[in-house]
Formats: C-alpha cells, structure tokens, sequence
C-alpha cells in the first residue's frame, strides 16, 4: 500500500488556527477533541486519499480537487504525486468555489 505524506499549505493553517480558536471559545475542551479528529483523518489521508471523493464543484474537480468531510468542516485537498496537499479547511455552509 502506498503511503502519502500529508503537507498542509499555509493557508490552511491559517484556517485550521482559526478553527482551533474559535473552538477554544466555546470550550477547550472541543478544540482538543476537534485536533484530535483532524489527526486521525490526517493519518487516513496518509494511505487512502483516493477514497474521499472529488469535488463537487466542476471548477474544482478539474483542478483534481477533492474533499474528506469531517463535522462541520470542509478539507480540500489534491493529490500530488506521494503527497497529499490540504489546501483549505472551511465550514461546510462557507462558499468555497474560488478556492486558491
């Protein structure tokens, strides 16, 4: 089994910063649980990315686009030879069709 290394672009780690703070908010707690997901889903991403499904938007789904769905939120990533590049991070009801 192939095995992809997972790079996140700055502008989904600004995202994610984002996120993690929002969340630290509400309780500290949830942003813990929050990271502790997004690590897991990282790892799978790590053997099957291919199993998350393109994109919907036909923008994106040419772009090679594809999006693994984890609560409320969006990972946008493309394949890229052995890596896996996490491009943006959003809100599923977040308008993402001019992602960059």
């Amino acid at each position: 089994m192939d095995k992809y290394d997972v790079l996140i672009s700055p502008v989904a780690q600004s995202d994610l910063l984002c996120i993690f703070e929002y969340l630290a908010t509400l309780t500290p707690e949830e942003a813990a649980q929050y990271y502790q997901r997004f690590m897991t889903e990282a790892e799978m991403l790590q053997t099957a990315p291919k199993k998350c499904p393109l994109a919907r938007d036909p923008q994106l789904c040419l772009r090679g686009y594809r999006v693994l769905t984890t609560e409320d939120y969006l990972f946008f990533f493309i394949i890229s030879g052995s890596n896996v590049e996490i491009r943006r991070v959003l809100h599923a009801k977040r308008r993402y069709d001019r992602l960059a």
